[in-house]
């Protein structure tokens, strides 16, 4: 498989994880949109969310509220994209911090 994010879940590309746990990873989106911006990245190759179950959205939820809490972030966003408005076909969800109401992302 040619997927960039299993290749940087494997290893193969070296990438600093903010988290790991044995179903994602976090790390830093390489063209960051907000002060944190953060990817979190099923371990398991899914296309999108439309192959995830309720299960990873709440270890999802858990690990974006862990990420915020060691930021110190006061508020933060999530967002995913579903078949072709992903960029990368590999479910990964957005966590965007740092940003006020008046935002422009």
């Amino acid at each position: 498989m040619d997927c960039i994010f299993c290749k940087i879940i494997n290893k193969e590309i070296p990438t600093d994880f903010e988290r790991e746990d044995e179903d994602l990873v976090a790390f830093a989106d390489i063209n960051p949109k907000a002060p944190v911006h953060l990817l979190i990245v099923p371990k398991k190759h899914l296309k999108d969310l439309s192959e995830a179950d309720d299960v990873l959205w709440g270890k999802i939820r858990q690990m974006a509220l862990e990420i915020a809490k060691a930021k110190g972030l006061s508020g933060f966003r999530l967002a995913t994209n579903v078949g072709d408005t992903a960029l990368i076909s590999h479910m990964h969800v957005h966590l965007l911090g740092g940003i006020t109401k008046e935002r422009k992302i």
